[in-house]
């Protein structure tokens, strides 16, 4: 017997664009875990501990923004979209430097063979990134599965082929950071297309206004908060400019 999925009505998906909104978002606690991820994977590819590894993708953000993209191309939202991609490509410098930094802290660096692991991008990686895809995207569909998502975070491998990169320019070795980032830009390939097969499959493109809204309300709090440090540094400005006027007063005035 062929088992129907459940409807997903619009206020669940309205509930789960919130929420992948919201996980998307760089705040400072995004970039916290994100980099604490970095450090635990780094740490755990160098001593060439697969448990430590796994432990850092645990904690890793990064999945949420990949997400947001394949939701921004599924109801063609352009903003959506490039605020996606500015946080995955910030995302993957922040991984990238920490990375590094890391590598110099550890006394002993050799290259393990977990390190070489996420040097060799193949078929198999892509199909297990667009498999994981699936069940990330499936799973922030269904909110009773949405602990899950760690289990996905695991399978996917997002933070480990960004850390050997970082690795890979602490050893100034080219075809580490080539491989490494092949593999990622492969796994962020299959996870995208399979999050827009999902998300097209129920019909997310239905609450393309509220996307859209949501999206506006971001753009008018940051233009309200860069119109109020403008603000604050234009008063700056001019206190500045009242005390210098004041001294140079005084100067004349014991000149004369």
């Amino acid at each position: 017997m062929f088992i129907k999925p459940e409807k997903v009505t619009k206020i669940q998906k309205r509930n789960t664009f919130d929420k992948l909104f919201q996980d998307s978002t760089p705040t400072y606690d995004f970039y916290l875990m994100l980099i604490l991820s970095a450090v635990i994977v780094a740490s755990g590819l160098l001593v060439d501990n697969a448990v430590v590894v796994i432990g850092g993708m645990l904690v890793a953000p990064l999945l949420s923004p990949i997400l947001s993209f394949a939701m921004g191309m599924v109801v063609g939202d352009i903003k959506l979209m490039k605020r996606s991609s500015e946080v995955i490509f910030q995302s993957m410098i922040v991984v990238i430097l920490i990375s590094i930094i890391a590598s110099f802290f550890m006394l002993d660096k050799n290259l393990t063979q977990e390190i070489l692991d996420r040097t060799k991008p193949s078929l198999a990686f892509f199909l297990i990134a667009l498999f994981s895809g699936v069940a990330g995207a499936y799973s922030l569909v269904r909110p009773n599965l949405s602990e899950k998502l760690s289990g996905v975070a695991i399978s996917v491998s997002l933070i480990p082929p960004l850390a050997t990169v970082g690795i890979g320019f602490s050893f100034l070795d080219g075809k580490i950071i080539a491989g490494s980032l092949e593999l990622f830009l492969l796994n962020l390939l299959g996870i995208i297309l399979a999050a827009i097969i999902v998300f097209a499959f129920f019909r997310f493109y239905e609450v393309k206004d509220v996307i859209e809204k949501k999206i506006k309300a971001e753009e008018r709090v940051i233009e309200a908060e860069e119109k109020q440090k403008t603000k604050e540094k234009i008063e700056i400005l001019e206190k500045q400019v009242k005390e210098a006027t004041k001294i140079l007063k005084e100067k004349k005035k014991k000149i004369r």
